[in-house]
């Protein structure tokens, strides 16, 4: 996603912020055990209900907003190229680095996750040849969780989903649009502030009970809803969130079709923020009092179910938590719109203006986000035995990874793209013959020489800016 002229800044800047949260949200992950038994690091010591709570917040609002965001900028984008031009540069930039990715570091959570449950450790080539073994053999459709064994190895595609998921849609949207891409469409009147309140409103409503009626159809069907269907072996989503996925992406077409981010009045980020605050609160302290302490009990389960023999029986769901995660799932569509309006309003009010920082971060956007994930297994198996709080380890990683995924996105992966790949494979070649150990501090030492890297510019084109200001000191963004 590369910023350009016809960009709106401020969908540019909450878009940034949205993939640093989910560096932050794929980092406490290390800190919410028993709800995320199943990580490849987990810091069980340092785990606590806060974390679990912020991670069920953030879970709310990220990849939907991600969604939003680049739906909204998927017409214009068509309209300056060919389709087939276009499919070209999205297939380059998300499933290319999607694919690299898997081959490179698919299976380094597996092998960290392998490591934490066995006395001895896996042979690296091992768990390389089980890890695509298992892609080989996957069905056409295929439930993510249908194994019921925590050392197995099977196949995932990390977060790298979100990448065939959004080039999915975008190839979907693109077809469809091609019998009117030479239509010349008439000015439209644009929508004014109460008509676009009350049609979020509505829809937010109407989504809610949908998101709650399939729920309880899941439920009632004994369908996983937290489990992931992998279609073709390409595309991966999860059962539950898909059908707030495909709205929010759907709800960035019809924003932009009907110009409310470029024309139209939103409505103030106060109003939002309220509507998101009514709702949200209730949501927290449902899942705080009613949800997470039975949640954890059923975690405890399954995860003792998944490594012994000896199986326990699950936990039964009182009446009361049942009414509270009814209650939950018809409030869950609602405060990912509002929020999502809050975000766009108060952007828009405050942060609607690029400079040469915030141009740079949307230039490295979409590379950060595949990055980031490798760097924080790494650092999370670093940091797990150091005796400091679990905030400052949180602290600490987030202020290493981020720097760091920009720093070799910007000298390496953007401008390089092939030599990149060379040398991400070369490395992996020879990880697999040296074994994990040396993999591991190959990929400590990349992160700390990035990350020095990224002090080190940064430093310099702070002392540029101080002496010339900011418009020359964007050269060394070059």
């Amino acid at each position: 996603m590369e910023p350009s002229q016809n960009r709106v800044a401020y969908l540019d800047n909450i878009r940034n912020v949205l993939v640093y949260n989910v560096v932050l949200l794929h980092i406490v992950q290390m800190f919410a055990y028993p709800l995320l038994f199943w990580w490849a690091v987990t810091d069980r010591t340092g785990s606590s209900r806060f974390y679990e709570m912020g991670l069920i917040v953030m879970d709310i609002y990220l990849m939907p907003c991600l969604l939003f965001v680049a739906a909204f900028f998927i017409l214009p984008s068509v309209k300056k190229h060919t389709p087939l031009e276009y499919i070209k540069k999205r297939f380059l930039r998300l499933c290319i680095p999607a694919a690299v990715f898997l081959f490179c570091a698919g299976d380094i959570f597996f092998q960290l996750l392998l490591n934490r449950l066995n006395s001895l450790p896996t042979a690296y080539s091992d768990t390389f040849l089980n890890y695509w073994r298992v892609f080989a053999n996957l069905p056409a459709v295929y439930l993510s969780m249908s194994q019921k064994t925590l050392n197995a190895i099977t196949f995932n595609m990390q977060h790298a989903w979100f990448l065939t998921l959004l080039f999915s849609f975008t190839l979907i949207v693109v077809s469809l649009s091609l019998p009117f891409r030479r239509k010349i469409s008439a000015p439209k009147k644009t929508d004014n502030r109460k008509i676009i309140i009350r049609k979020t409103i509505l829809f937010a409503i109407a989504l809610g009970l949908v998101h709650a009626a399939v729920m309880v159809y899941c439920v009632l069907h004994k369908i996983d809803f937290s489990s992931w269907i992998i279609l073709g072996k390409v595309l991966q989503f999860q059962v539950g969130k898909i059908w707030l996925l495909l709205p929010a992406f759907l709800f960035g077409f019809y924003a932009y079709k009907k110009e409310w981010l470029t024309r139209g009045d939103i409505g103030s980020w106060k109003l939002w923020g309220i509507l998101v605050c009514i709702l949200l609160v209730p949501y927290i302290l449902l899942y705080h009092i009613g949800i997470l302490p039975t949640l954890d009990e059923m975690f405890k389960v399954a995860e003792h179910n998944s490594l012994f023999d000896d199986k326990m029986a699950r936990p039964a769901v009182e009446s009361r938590v049942q009414g509270a995660f009814l209650f939950t799932w018809i409030l869950l569509p609602p405060i990912c719109l509002f929020l999502l309006m809050f975000f766009l309003s108060f952007a828009k009010r405050f942060f609607n203006r690029p400079n040469a920082i915030t141009t740079f971060c949307s230039k490295h956007s979409i590379n950060v986000y595949v990055l980031h994930y490798i760097p924080v297994l790494i650092l999370q198996y670093t940091f797990l035995n150091i005796p400091i709080p679990s905030l400052t380890k949180i602290i600490l990683m987030v202020i290493i990874v981020i720097p760091a995924c920009l720093w070799l996105s910007h000298r390496l992966v953007y401008p390089y793209p092939k030599t990149a790949i060379a040398f991400f494979v070369a490395l992996k070649l020879i990880a697999l013959a040296a074994g994990f150990t040396f993999y591991y501090f190959a990929l400590l030492a990349l992160i700390f020489i990035s990350f020095a890297g990224a002090v080190y510019e940064s430093a310099r084109w702070y002392r540029i800016e101080r002496r010339t200001g900011l418009e020359t000191a964007s050269y060394i963004e070059q």
